[in-house]
């Protein structure tokens, strides 16, 4: 819960230095305008003056008015392009851009301000491509892209130090250290954060460093340097004051001496930010502050005031319907009335928070796609905009090509053949590299679509393995334990349910073990290390592992394997497969049934055999076992349940290890797996 306060902190991504008071605004404006009418008047060939001067009252029209921003921005954009001025249209451009963002329209801040960076090159004009650079690394973050947005940032940052200009350094580093902290990533936002206290030389105290310092020591367990960053705030001198830093440090120290157990101290704090809160009439941050007042008297043994405050947090979060407080309200309200002995009311709390809880992971987890999707999206209208650019530039050599034609048409007319035909040649091999280009470039957006689509449907199934076979068991658990607490249950009852339970979890186990292997297969996180060793030790190895199961269902294991059969593979993914094939094939066997188990060598490789005798599969169902993105599961003769990722697991690692896998099977007659594997490193 932490984190969601963290994030409900306003982390300011710095856009452009604080604004000036209204009224100091308005007499920078005016001054520019007796400007523009002087030239006006006096018929001055001032126009890289009007142009600047126009995008300089746009300029300070940013915090106020927006359209006006946009209208004088416009029409120092349309006389830039009269004249030529490029480091006035690139302003010009900027500005529209700003306002675009203020209007959270952030694709028209992207094509603008990368179209604006295309133009303005990579040696020149290093102020206006700090300054997009910024821009759009903001439009990034605010969309929740921030690993994109950091490229953005540095580059900026990188500018403004050959600009020597601090303040754009500073702004861009806050920029990175936001990023970081958003990222979760605490150990480099604190270097950033840190690097940024260090610098003496900014003329107005940020009280956001501070703050932020606090909230990343406090997640690091940093107590101690946590409580002195947040006390800088309270002392904090200088710059301009925000009330809501106030509240959210007051708050943090409070559950800093909470975890100390200095509960009157901690009282003290919660009760500081709630007036604070209460000032700046903020019910929802209200929640946080009582709940913590809540939490210290539970802490004191004070549950009648604990339960006073507890639910004057949960009413206000119910009023103003905030899930993340609601949930911690119920989360509150659950252990005071378990301390009170209440069980009907804390089963009735904990229930409330659990469901809660999982509907806050799946808006977590649905706001993660859609932030993966939009970033999708933004990548691919870059690859737009710069395909556009390449026929840009073809128009324009075409354009200049023909320009060169009509010029030297009068020298002779030969010199105009050879002119013509090497035009004719250039535009086609640059039509034909450009038509190329486009080609890779759209091949690439199908496979990346493909791709996204496949990793979609995995996630899908992925989060309904976890949600169903993980959340049972432990539903489960969760259950016998509560009646156990409340004393419900017989020595008989308990004796009973044990075995069930520890039948849950040894499936459980298997589960886990099994998707994460395929995870780390997937995001090629197993490195193969082939070596030589001995299949039959290792199928020998995984019988007495699983010989339990094998005995309790009375199935005989044949064992006809070579005692000499090497293979050079990667022990450890071969093991699971043998692991994953053996259990299977006890899996599907009825009771008093029969397994064998041999191997065969052929020239170059060894062949390894499993064979059952029990319920087999079916001709559709056989084709469709190996395939990367479905689950197949069938449960087992004994009701044994199956997450389909075993098989997925096998086939992955016996082709990471050169070998293929099949399968032959009949329906009531049982299966045959066979995987084969090179003998040596040849």
């Amino acid at each position: 819960m932490d984190r969601i306060f963290l994030k409900l902190f306003s982390l300011l991504f710095f856009f452009l230095s604080l604004p000036q008071l209204a009224e100091c605004q308005q007499q920078d404006i005016d001054s520019l305008r007796k400007v523009l009418q002087y030239a006006a008047n006096e018929k001055l060939d001032t126009d890289s003056t009007t142009i600047n001067t126009l995008n300089e009252i746009g300029s300070a029209y940013r915090y106020t008015e927006l359209d006006s921003t946009k209208k004088y921005a416009n029409l120092a954009l349309n006389k830039a392009k009269e004249i030529g001025y490029t480091r006035g249209l690139l302003y010009s451009n900027y500005l529209i851009s700003t306002v675009h963002f203020n209007r959270g329209e952030y694709q028209k801040v992207y094509e603008i301000a990368s179209a604006s960076l295309e133009l303005a090159g990579k040696d020149i004009y290093r102020k206006e491509r700090a300054l997009l650079n910024q821009l759009i690394g903001i439009s990034y973050a605010s969309q929740g892209s921030y690993q994109p947005g950091l490229s953005y940032f540095f580059e900026a940052i990188n500018l403004f130090e050959q600009l020597e200009n601090k303040h754009g350094v500073f702004q861009n580093l806050n920029n990175i250290g936001v990023s970081y902290l958003k990222l979760e990533d605490y150990e480099q936002a604190l270097d950033i954060f840190l690097e940024l206290d260090s610098l003496k030389t900014l003329d107005t105290p940020t009280i956001s460093i501070p703050v932020n310092l606090g909230f990343i020591y406090y997640e690091l367990e940093e107590y101690e340097k946590a409580e002195e960053q947040l006390m800088r705030v309270l002392n904090f001198e200088g710059g301009i004051f925000d009330q809501r830093a106030l509240g959210l440090s007051t708050f943090k120290l409070g559950e800093i001496y909470l975890l100390k157990d200095q509960y009157h101290t901690a009282l003290a704090y919660f009760n500081r930010s709630l007036a604070v809160y209460e000032e700046l009439e903020n019910e929802l941050e209200k929640v946080q502050s009582l709940n913590g007042i809540a939490l210290t008297h539970l802490e004191m043994n004070d549950s009648d005031q604990a339960l006073e405050y507890a639910a004057q947090a949960f009413e206000i979060s119910e009023e103003s319907e905030g899930l993340p407080e609601k949930n911690r309200s119920s989360e509150t309200l659950y252990m005071i009335y378990k301390q009170r002995g209440n069980y009907d009311d804390a089963l009735s709390y904990h229930e409330m928070f659990k469901t809660l809880s999982d509907s806050l992971k799946n808006d977590e987890i649905s706001r993660e796609v859609g932030r993966l999707e939009a970033e999708y999206k933004y990548r691919e209208q870059e690859l737009r905009l710069r395909e556009a650019q390449q026929q840009q530039n073809l128009d324009n050599a075409n354009e200049v090509a023909t320009k060169n034609i009509f010029l030297l048409i009068t020298l002779s007319l030969f010199a105009i053949a050879l002119i013509v035909a090497y035009a004719q040649y250039r535009n086609s091999s640059l039509r034909k590299k450009a038509n190329n280009l486009l080609r890779e470039k759209n091949d690439q957006i199908k496979e990346q679509a493909r791709k996204l689509e496949e990793m979609n449907e995995i996630k899908t199934q992925l989060f309904s393995i976890i949600s169903h076979d993980l959340r049972g068991p432990l539903s489960s658990l969760y259950g016998f334990i509560s009646l156990t607490e409340m004393d419900e249950l017989t020595n008989d009852q308990i004796q009973e349910i044990l075995p069930e339970l520890a039948d849950k979890f040894e499936r459980t186990t298997s589960l886990l073990n099994n998707l994460l292997n395929w995870a780390r297969s997937q995001l090629d996180g197993y490195k193969v290390v082939p070596e030589v060793f001995n299949l039959s030790e290792q199928f020998q190895e995984n019988q007495n592992l699983l010989s339990h199961q094998a005995n309790k269902k009375d199935i005989e294991i044949g064992n006809d394997l070579e005692k000499k059969a090497t293979v050079y593979a990667d022990k450890n993914m071969i093991n699971l497969v043998i692991l994953n094939l053996l259990s299977n094939a006890i899996k599907f066997t009825p009771t008093g049934g029969k397994i064998k188990v041999w191997s065969e060598s052929k020239n170059d490789t060894v062949e390894f055999y499993i064979k059952d005798n029990g319920v087999g599969i079916s001709e559709e169902r056989v084709n469709l076992l190996f395939e990367d993105t479905s689950f197949h599961t069938t449960d087992g003769t004994n009701n044994e349940k199956g997450t389909g990722l075993g098989l997925m697991l096998c086939q992955n690692f016996i082709t990471k290890n050169n070998g293929d896998i099949r399968v032959k099977s009949k329906v009531g007659e049982g299966s045959t797996f066979c995987f084969s594997l090179p003998k040596d490193k040849k």
